[in-house]
C-alpha cells in the first residue's frame, strides 16, 4: 500500500509532495559550516527514489561534519584500549595501543547521532538516553571498557529498588538523589519496566562492540524472566469501563469527541487517530474508510505493517464522521493538535485520556495497565471470542499475521472483506 516503512528522519516532504534531505547540524561545526541545518531538494515525489538519492548526501554530510571536528567520530567509531591482563587473549577486543577509551557518555553522543541519521525515532532516541543516564548516575560515567557483569548487577540493584517513572523524576528535577528517590517510593518498578531499561542499555553496549571498542556486552542475559502471557501485560476495559467512557466522550467536541470512537471502533493507535488528514477518508469499492499511512511528512507509523485500510463503522457514519470530515478544507488535518517531535499529535489526548480514566476510577487490575491503547486489546478480545481468524484482526490492527505463506504472499485484505470484521464491534452508541 504505498509506503515501505518508517521514513528516515533526515527525509521531509513538502506540502506539493517533493521530498527533501534534512539533518540539523551538531553545534560544534555550525560555525565552520555557516549553517545550523543541511537542507537539499531531492526534486522527486518518490519515497523509494528519494531515500537513494539522500544516501549519498547521508555521506557527504557526515563526512563534512567529521572534517569539521575529527574527534566527535560522528558515528560512534573510535581506537580502544586494551582490557586489563586478567582477561584472556580470545576475548579481547582489536585495540590501538595508545588510544584512551571513551567514557559512556562520550559513545552514547556517537551512537544517538548515527541512530538519528537512520531514521530511529525522538522518543526511543530519549528512552535510551535516560535510562543510560540512570546507569551513569548508579555507577558513574566511566571508560566503556570498565563496565563489566558486576557494573551492571550493581545496576540491576539499585534500579529494581526506584520509583516507577524515575527516569522522569530525574530528568525533571536532577538534584534529587536516587537514594532520596527510593526513600520515598511506595511501590517500585515492574519487572517489565526494568528489562525495558536492561533492553535498552544493550543495544547501547552492543553499538561499542560493533565498534570494537569492548568484546563482550554487559548487559547481555540481565533481563529477569517472568512466566507470564503476552496477552497479559495490558488489560483490555471491561463492557461497564467502556460504558462509562463513552457516557464522557458524549458530552465532548472535537478531538475529544471522535479520537476515543475511533480508538474503539476501528482499533486506532492513539496517534494513529490524532494525526488523520481528510484525503485520508476514502471511499474504496463502496466502503468508506480511513488509510492509516505516512502520507504526509507529520505522519508517523509503527511499523511496515501499520499501514492498512480500516473500514469506518455503521456507528461512526450514523454520527455524522463523514459530514464532519466534509466539513474540513482539503488538506488539512481533521484535529487541532499540537505536533512534537517525539510524540507526534499524540501528547495532549494522552494525559486528557490518562485525566478521564482517573476521574472514572478505572484502575489497574494487577495484571496489566489501561490505557487508550487498551481499546485495541478490548477490540482484538471481543473479535477473537467471537471467531473472527487471527488473520482478520490482524488486518484491522496492523499486524502481521499468518506465517511466511499469507505474509509474503498474500495480499491486504479488501475493504468489503474487513467491513464485515468492523461491524462486530458490538455498539456503544
Amino acid at each position: 500500500m504505498g509506503s515501505s516503512g518508517k521514513t528516515p528522519a533526515y527525509l521531509t516532504r513538502s506540502r506539493h509532495g517533493v521530498w527533501y534531505f534534512r539533518i540539523v547540524v551538531p553545534p560544534y561545526a555550525q560555525d565552520r559550516i555557516g549553517k545550523k541545518v543541511i537542507k537539499r531538494s531531492l526534486k522527486t515525489r518518490s519515497k523509494r527514489e528519494a531515500i537513494l538519492k539522500a544516501s549519498s548526501l547521508l555521506i557527504e554530510a557526515s563526512e563534512l561534519i567529521g572534517r569539521v571536528n575529527p574527534d566527535a567520530q560522528l558515528f560512534g567509531s573510535s581506537p580502544v584500549v586494551s582490557l586489563p591482563e586478567s582477561h584472556s587473549a580470545s576475548s579481547q577486543p582489536i585495540v590501538s595501543p595508545h588510544a584512551t577509551a571513551k567514557r559512556l557518555s562520550e559513545v552514547l553522543e556517537g551512537y544517538r547521532q548515527q541512530q538519528q541519521f537512520e531514521g530511529v525515532s525522538l522518543k526511543t532516541l530519549d528512552d535510551k538516553q535516560a535510562v543510560a543516564d540512570l546507569l551513569i548516575r548508579i555507577v558513574g560515567d566511566l571508560p566503556i571498557t570498565d563496565y563489566t557483569i558486576e557494573t551492571a548487577k550493581q545496576f540491576r540493584n539499585k534500579a529494581l529498588q526506584l520509583p516507577p517513572l524515575a527516569t522522569r523524576s530525574i530528568s525533571q528535577k536532577p538534584h534529587l538523589t536516587l537514594d532520596a528517590l527510593v526513600e520515598a517510593a511506595d511501590k517500585t518498578i515492574s519487572v517489565t519496566t526494568y528489562n525495558n531499561y536492561v533492553k535498552n542499555l544493550v543495544t547501547v553496549f552492543e553499538h561499542a562492540v560493533a565498534m570494537e571498542m569492548i568484546a563482550r556486552n554487559p548487559f547481555s542475559g540481565m533481563k529477569i524472566k517472568v512466566k507470564r502471557k503476552v496477552s497479559s501485560y495490558r488489560d483490555e476495559f471491561t463492557r461497564e469501563e467502556i460504558e462509562k467512557i463513552f457516557v464522557e466522550v458524549k458530552q465532548q467536541k472535537g478531538w475529544k469527541y471522535w479520537v476515543p470512537l475511533l480508538g474503539y471502533y476501528g482499533a486506532f493507535r492513539l496517534n494513529e487517530a490524532c494525526q488523520i488528514y481528510k484525503e485520508d477518508v476514502k471511499v474504496i469499492d463502496g466502503v468508506p474508510c480511513i488509510h492509516v499511512q505516512e502520507g504526509n511528512p507529520d505522519q508517523r507509523l509503527k511499523n511496515h505493517s501499520s499501514e492498512r485500510l480500516i473500514p469506518i463503522h455503521d456507528d461512526l457514519l450514523t454520527l455524522g464522521f463523514m459530514e464532519y470530515v466534509v466539513s474540513f478544507p482539503d488538506q488539512s488535518r481533521l484535529f487541532e493538535l499540537r505536533w512534537s517531535e517525539k510524540h507526534g499529535y499524540s501528547a495532549t489526548p494522552s494525559k486528557w485520556f490518562g485525566r478521564l480514566r482517573a476521574k472514572l476510577a478505572i484502575e489497574e487490575r494487577g495484571k496489566g495497565k489501561k490505557d487508550f491503547h487498551s481499546f485495541r486489546h478490548t477490540v482484538a478480545n471481543a473479535l477473537k471470542q467471537k471467531g473472527i481468524s487471527e488473520n482478520k484482526i490482524g488486518g484491522i490492527l496492523g499486524h502481521t499475521t499468518g506465517g511466511v505463506t499469507n505474509t509474503r504472499y498474500g495480499k491486504e485484505y479488501k475493504p468489503y472483506v474487513l467491513k464485515t470484521v468492523i461491524e462486530m464491534i458490538d455498539s456503544v452508541v
